[in-house]
């Protein structure tokens, strides 16, 4: 209560600062000039201004080209889209500005080939070329260069990210292998986020919103400049119920950052960039639900100049958890999972130059990092040292854990002529835990007309088990029905050192081939891309139980595993992703997207049903001169069957197959946006998400992954997603 009431106020008291006039403000412009345009203007000037220009005397070619046909990640410079040596989509400015989202997966769901899941209404993740999973290990997560994923988990909590959709500037989706570039878990992909710099002139942003499901959110951002000094700094809370209980706020988030820059010119800057974050709340796992809290901070230095970027930064992730599901087998009760607190501290740098160019055709970019990070907990069990009786830690929990990683890279391109240009590339990267891997690629772009580009390339990538893999075993307490006798509980401890981490496990691998076309026509009023791949999976790490019988019937607490392993399941996945982009007007945009995927499982030597295989994405935004804005995106689904749903007899128990129907998600925005004074601006609004089962008795409900309901009430597996309706209410000047 007093979350919502602090929330409340601060919130009365901005908006009734920004529609009053403004004394900074400039009476000779208006209120598009001066308010959230104008924000963006300058954001874009320094976004312009700011990121190292490699590619010198080019960045004239791409002066005519607008924001969403100029990439930088996929190759680490600056180029035109078209000549990416990977497919790559552009999240702009203002289809961020105009969607109905509220959360980061929501946001990439127009991504050709981005299959978002939901496991419940704050367990949000992407997936995409690969197999239908909710375990968020596909892509690499970038915000302004420092990675996301949590090394604990090897995946990204979006829902206590420091910044929120409305402090980004641009996304850009590398959809492909990247580790050439990127090393460890850039496996299908990586999304690289682009927040929002400093303005040239005072500035300030505040959000209410609130509705539907115990929804409740403020968000605030303020930013100005002192000379060859820039400031800003953003801060957010948020509430959130679930579907099962709308009334009862279950998840509390809050969010703040601090920025600041120095400028010696346009084309180098200095970021200071400390944010921290943190919330408790439910959350939904592939072994089912979890109470959990969070916190994190980070301290990130950055260097950008024309041809040298360098960064540093310092991380820290701090998690308590607590697991519903209790440890039953058989319908007897064995023992309780013991709340336990993580800790993860990370140390990384890294350095990207460009070499002088000695040959006109060629650029050669070479960088390079490394990184530490440690991990400790007192009440995680350590595998080496619980079970050995030379151990002074023996039969005591707690546990503590060094890992170094670091890797080198070097991308090199050769236009070999006006219609062909060649990249390659490879890194090396080694780490304490999975030893060396080399990911190599090669592309080939040929432009046979204006607008026209044809691409071949070929790539390697890997992903490194995490910590939860690895190292993560939890401890347990005996309730007084547990049918586990006092002379063997001890034996049961040491069966959990073999629970869930397993310090066996390998790196993931994945070789990717893949053709892709892009065409631009009409002024590129429309554009039409059309991308083909081969994905062959490897040395793939799941949950795989071992859970052996003694001669009495009973669990063989001596040779029973219930842990991460190489499944020797490979997986080859071949698929098509289409997309249409028509913009008949600046202020309007239609898109269309159609993705098909084929899924070969090698040890059963099926073709697989467990994955859907159809996606299809219809819709479009709009801003309109009188002030009114919005959107309107259907995505659809095709079934499948889910083959691993926590079953809700109990964690050791095998897993449930659920038949999941064909599902369509509508996201929708409609907002109005005027100026009430000189140099403010206000816009009110509605957002809409609605899931739809057309098939399934519940027609306004859905499910993005197997679950279901017991006899006597319980929930179990992905949560069925509903109707969620909110109003908001923000201000700028």
């Amino acid at each position: 209560m007093f979350g919502r009431d602090l929330m409340a106020s601060i919130a009365v008291g901005l908006l009734f600062l920004l529609v009053n006039p403004l004394r900074a403000a400039d009476p000779g412009k208006s209120g598009q000039e001066t308010g959230a345009s104008a924000e963006k203007k300058d954001s874009n000037g320094d976004a312009q201004s700011s990121q190292a220009d490699e590619m010198g005397e080019l960045m004239d070619e791409f002066a005519f080209l607008e924001e969403a046909s100029v990439v930088e990640s996929a190759a680490r410079h600056k180029q035109e889209i078209g000549m990416s040596p990977s497919a790559i989509t552009v999240i702009t400015r203002e289809d961020i500005m105009t969607s109905g989202a509220n959360t980061f997966p929501d946001l990439l769901r127009t991504v050709p080939g981005m299959e978002v899941l939901f496991l419940s209404i704050v367990t949000g993740t992407p997936a995409g070329r690969l197999h239908y999973s909710e375990g968020n290990y596909h892509y690499l997560v970038l915000i302004d260069g420092r990675e996301a994923n949590i090394e604990l988990l090897g995946q990204t909590l979006w829902e206590v990210l420091p910044i929120s959709p409305e402090d980004v500037e641009r996304i850009e989706v590398i959809r492909g292998p990247a580790s050439a570039l990127y090393g460890a878990n850039a496996l299908s992909g990586v999304i690289s986020i682009t927040t929002r710099s400093a303005s040239e002139k005072t500035s300030g942003w505040a959000l209410l919103q609130g509705g539907e499901v115990g929804l409740g959110r403020l968000e605030m951002r303020a930013s100005t400049r002192l000379g060859n000094w820039g400031f800003s700094v953003n801060g957010g809370l948020d509430f959130l119920g679930t579907f099962e209980n709308p009334r009862e706020s279950k998840m509390e988030l809050w969010k703040v950052r601090l920025l600041s820059e120095r400028r010696w010119s346009d084309s180098s800057r200095l970021l200071i960039d400390l944010s921290g974050a943190g919330g408790s709340g439910p959350r939904t796992t592939s072994l089912g639900p979890v109470d959990a809290e969070y916190d994190n901070a980070c301290l990130r230095l950055a260097y950008e100049s024309k041809n040298l970027r360098g960064r540093l930064y310092w991380s820290f992730v701090s998690i308590g958890v607590d697991m519903e599901a209790d440890l039953e087998l058989g319908g007897l009760s064995l023992a309780n999972v013991k709340p336990a607190l993580i800790d993860n501290h990370t140390v990384d740098a890294e350095v990207q130059w460009t070499l002088p160019g000695f040959w006109d055709p060629l650029l050669i970019i070479v960088g390079g990092g490394g990184r530490f990070s440690w991990l400790g907990s007192d009440e995680l069990l350590d595998s080496d040292t619980f079970t050995n009786p030379d151990s002074p830690a023996y039969l005591e929990p707690g546990m503590d854990h060094l890992e170094a990683r670091g890797g080198a890279f070097l991308h090199a391109e050769l236009k070999a002529s006006d219609w062909l240009t060649l990249t390659t590339g490879t890194r090396l990267d080694y780490n304490t835990e999975t030893d060396w891997f080399l990911s190599p690629r090669l592309a080939a772009v040929f432009k046979p007309d204006k607008g026209q580009f044809i691409r071949f390339s070929v790539a390697r990538a890997f992903r490194k088990p995490s910590y939860l893999e690895k190292r993560v075993h939890l401890d347990v307490t005996f309730p007084e029905d547990s049918q586990i006798s006092p002379g063997d509980r001890g034996l049961f401890r040491n069966f959990m050192t073999r629970v869930i981490g397993n310090d066996h496990v390998g790196n993931e691998v994945l070789t990717a081939f893949e053709a892709g076309y892009l065409g631009s026509f009409f002024d590129d009023k429309l554009r039409v891309t059309l991308d083909i791949y081969c994905n062959l999976y490897r040395r793939r790490n799941d949950i795989v139980a071992r859970l052996l019988r003694d001669e009495h019937g009973l669990l063989d607490l001596e040779k029973s595993t219930y842990q991460y392993e190489d499944t020797g399941n490979d997986l080859d996945v071949i698929g098509s992703e289409l997309a249409v982009r028509y913009q008949p007007a600046d202020a309007v945009s239609l898109l269309a997207v159609w993705t098909h995927k084929e899924y070969y499982y090698h040890e059963s030597g099926r073709w697989g049903v467990s994955d859907p295989r159809n996606f299809i994405t219809l819709g479009g935004r709009f801003r309109l001169e009188p002030g009114l804005l919005g959107s309107l995106f259907v995505f659809a689904r095709s079934e499948f069957t889910d083959m691993r749903v926590a079953n809700p007899a109990g964690l050791l128990e095998d897993p449930l197959q659920v038949h999941v129907d064909e599902s369509v998600f509508v996201l929708a925005k409609l907002g109005w946006s005027f100026s009430p004074s000189a140099g403010a601006e206000l816009e009110t609004g509605i957002k809409l998400f609605q899931p739809l089962a057309p098939f399934s008795e519940q027609v306004f409900h859905a499910r993005d992954k197997g679950g279901g309901v017991t006899p006597d009430g319980m929930t179990y597996g992905a949560a069925l997603l509903g109707r969620m309706v909110s109003v908001y209410l923000q201000g700028s000047f």
